[in-house]
């Protein structure tokens, strides 16, 4: 199979940089996958779970929030405030930010409050189906 250049940027990190046969990421409109040869596109990333395929034909899960990304002449840019492989999110301390940010949604606050608790919510659901397995 066909393999295309791939790099992962989190905030502050190089995430993953490589080949790969594939590649599924969360997007505004759905899952979004990615094989060699694609289009070119520019596309905003939402938190939830990022499926990719190596040469090996080895399949890995990552949890990635908020980005881009830009497919461009073959090669694929991904730009995250975070990316996390299964075993390294604290199912602990997700669980922690699920109740504060329920908790926060419940309290009469203005609309940016709720919104950023409501996003905050949505990415340690997302985090917690990734350290799952999936969803």
């Amino acid at each position: 199979m066909s393999t295309f250049m791939t790099r992962v940027y989190e905030a502050d990190n190089t995430f993953f940089v490589g080949e790969l046969e594939s590649l599924t990421i969360p997007t505004v409109d759905g899952e979004y996958g990615v094989l060699a040869k694609h289009e070119n596109l520019v596309v905003a990333v939402l938190p939830g779970k990022m499926k990719y395929r190596t040469p090996d034909g080895e399949e890995h899960l990552a949890f990635v929030s908020d980005g881009m990304m830009r497919v461009e002449d073959g090669e694929v840019l991904i730009l995250v405030d975070s990316a996390e492989h299964p075993e390294e999110i604290d199912i602990e301390k997700v669980k922690k930010k699920e109740a504060a940010a329920k908790e926060a949604m419940l309290q009469k606050r203005s609309l940016h409050e709720y919104t950023l608790a409501e996003s905050s919510l949505k990415r340690a659901i997302a985090r917690l189906k990734v350290k799952n397995g999936g969803f």
